[in-house]
């Protein structure tokens, strides 16, 4: 009878480990297909907060302007080419934006394990949106010992960073913007700060900007994994964003790990 004990247990003890390794890549598979969809439906809504921002407004804008350029002719003739001028410039400028928003498509969704690196890559991305004169130095400082990330918050934390960077680089003219990651033991933040030209009160207090949707993007992308967003900015005084993410829900817990370690490993 022992004997059958001694056999039957090996088996057991497979056989469970086969179970849950199965039930885990299932659970895997599943967790992978609902967040792919859940990326596409943010990136759509991201896209067309984008498209609104960027096309529709700078091309209404440019109607505007083209039925004020109607009204003056054509007794007014000089005053019509002055205003058909700036019409051309908007619509340039609102192509630019376009141009710029169908290439956010083509950034590469999953990162490395490196996160600061990604983030040091940043500043060759966006230094084409300044000024080639006036580019602001970008400095990427790192607190901690960094500490393995879930990989969905880590890519969504850098999404979030990557455009307040784009946003300081393109609207800030600021002379530095730094970006400081700090893998506490309890929390996990990332600062994105600038001595650019800073905020209005209103957009501080309305937490967007009339037709612009980055910051309520940001916000809503942070809630979505547990993260919370605050802005801090003064006239003239630049402009400062911090995420932050608890340990628990920022960090791979290691427990967890080991044992899915062994479950893969059996």
């Amino acid at each position: 009878m022992l004997e059958y004990f001694y056999i039957i247990l090996p088996v057991s003890v497979i056989a469970v480990a086969h179970l849950l390794r199965v039930r885990y890549l299932n659970q895997q598979l599943r967790e992978s297909l609902e967040q792919r969809l859940e990326d596409r439906i943010q990136e759509r809504t991201r896209l067309a907060r984008e498209l609104h921002d960027s096309l529709l407004q700078g091309f209404q804008g440019m109607m505007f302007r083209l039925e004020a350029v109607r009204a003056l002719l054509p007794a007014r003739g000089e005053e019509a080419l002055l205003q058909l001028d700036v019409a051309i410039e908007r619509g340039v400028a609102a192509i630019n934006e376009g141009r710029e928003t169908v290439g956010e498509l083509r950034v590469p969704g999953p990162l490395g394990n490196d996160l600061a690196r990604a983030l040091v890559d940043l500043g060759r991305e966006f230094e084409p949106l300044s000024d080639p004169d006036r580019a602001p130095d970008y400095r990427v400082l790192v607190q901690g010992r960094a500490i393995a990330m879930e990989p969905i918050v880590r890519d969504e934390a850098y999404r979030i960073a990557r455009e307040a960077v784009r946003n300081a680089f393109r609207h800030a003219r600021a002379k530095l913007v730094e970006v400081e990651a700090v893998f506490g033991e309890r929390i996990f933040s990332i600062r994105v700060r600038d001595d650019g030209v800073g905020l209005d009160s209103t957009v501080l207090e309305q937490g967007y900007r009339q037709g612009h949707w980055g910051l309520p993007g940001m916000r809503e992308r942070a809630l979505g994994f547990g993260g919370e967003l605050q802005v801090w900015s003064q006239r003239d005084a630049g402009t400062e964003i911090e995420l932050t993410i608890p340990g628990r829900i920022a960090y791979l817990r290691r427990s967890r790990t080991w044992f899915m370690r062994m479950v893969r490993e059996s």
